[in-house]
């Protein structure tokens, strides 16, 4: 069977649209603030702890939740994990108004020279989700926007740069992906990569994302470590690359 079911439905007229959500929230009372031109979003809630202990943020109500706002031009918002959620929150920024998205997530190494606390820009997510594909046909890959993809390179002198597989199936990564994944040059494994890339693209919005190596699959057995203390430091100093590169006036045109 074809996924998404209905065939063509990238050519079809989305009856419930952000647009429309925003004003049915607006009729009923619920305001939505101005959004900040960039936004961060991420999915470790220590980050989102950190940013409000460590910055004089104005939280907003965001269209899809809070956003603190960290300078009139860039903000950060923290999101469930998954590629559904990845969905839903860009498409409400972006008609909130919201231009540029970053993710800064964790993700696993497949790559045998990574280590926990590793930085890696994304290049390309293989979509091996379901939400990248009810929005573009299925092409095996999602990439980032090339512009800010380059900016991101240039704050983080020292990534590893490489390709992500992005699957809605956390526990069932098999061995045999991996390898097979492994041996084709992918790096890394998460869960929203290709949705944040490839929805972002059809709305005309530019997205990148930035992990930190959590977790390590390159060995005989699987490896958590998303609790060290260097994952955490990690995470941080990719939130000051970012937030240095977004607030520059070249993404404030």
């Amino acid at each position: 069977m074809a996924f998404p079911n209905f065939a063509d439905k990238h050519a079809g007229r989305p009856l419930v649209t952000p647009q429309r959500i925003l004003r049915y929230r607006s009729d009923n009372g619920i305001a939505i603030d101005r959004m900040p031109r960039a936004v961060m979003v991420s999915w470790q809630r220590r980050l989102l702890d950190r940013v409000k202990a460590s910055r004089p943020v104005r939280q907003t109500s965001g269209p899809a939740g809070a956003v603190l706002e960290l300078s009139p031009t860039v903000g950060f918002a923290h999101l469930p994990i998954g590629a559904p959620a990845v969905g839903i929150v860009v498409e409400e920024l972006c008609a909130a108004g919201v231009e540029v998205v970053v993710g800064i997530g964790t993700a696993g190494g497949l790559a045998a020279h990574l280590h926990p606390g590793d930085t890696v820009l994304c290049s390309a997510a293989l979509r091996d989700d379901g939400t990248s594909h009810h929005y573009a046909p299925p092409q095996p890959w999602a990439e980032p926007d090339q512009a800010l993809f380059e900016q991101l390179r240039a704050v983080l002198p020292r990534a590893t740069v490489g390709r992500t597989w992005t699957t809605d199936a956390p526990y069932w990564e098999t061995a045999e992906e991996i390898a097979h994944y492994r041996a084709a040059g992918v790096v890394t494994v998460e869960m929203e990569a290709a949705a944040l890339f490839t929805v972002s693209r059809v709305l005309g919005a530019r997205a990148a994302s930035v992990f930190c190596v959590s977790d390590v699959l390159h060995g005989v057995e699987w490896e958590p470590h998303f609790h060290a203390a260097t994952v955490a430091d990690t995470l941080w100093d990719i939130f000051e690359s970012v937030e240095a590169a977004l607030d520059l006036p070249t993404w404030r045109c």
